[in-house]
């Protein structure tokens, strides 16, 4: 599993990718735990590399910080905001993920630009 690495409801909330494929500066990625297996002697062919198919829909606390790993105040319904609002979509090509963000509303998931991205830069690798 490689996702949900900074969304937990029980901490304290920020924003993160749902599924970063790198995460600069940390050992929290797709790429990190791949790497770490074989290092630790799993055979590359034995990893299988699973990307959600969901995201999060998340109250910003400030309009002007709507990146990653931005303060948070709360959550919204991802498909009652989209349909309702013209939020600004951002693809992150450090870690490989998709965000957009209207007003204090942001909402972190990967879209076919993301995973078809993560399969060249790593798929080649794994076969």
């Amino acid at each position: 599993m490689a996702y949900d690495f900074f969304y937990n409801s029980n901490s304290g909330r920020i924003t993160g990718p749902p599924a970063p494929l790198y995460s600069p500066g940390t050992q929290i990625s797709g790429n990190a735990g791949i790497t770490a297996w074989i290092q630790a002697g799993l055979s590359a062919k034995k990893i299988v590399l699973g990307f959600p198919y969901f995201g999060y829909s998340l109250q910003l606390a400030d309009a002007n910080n709507h990146g990653f790993w931005a303060p948070t105040s709360g959550v919204k319904q991802i498909k009652q905001f989209i349909a309702q609002n013209k939020a600004t979509h951002v693809f992150n090509a450090t870690v490989v993920s998709d965000y957009c963000y209207s007003g204090t509303t942001w909402i972190g998931y990967d879209d076919t630009q993301s995973i078809s991205t993560k399969l060249r830069r790593h798929g080649d690798e794994l076969i």
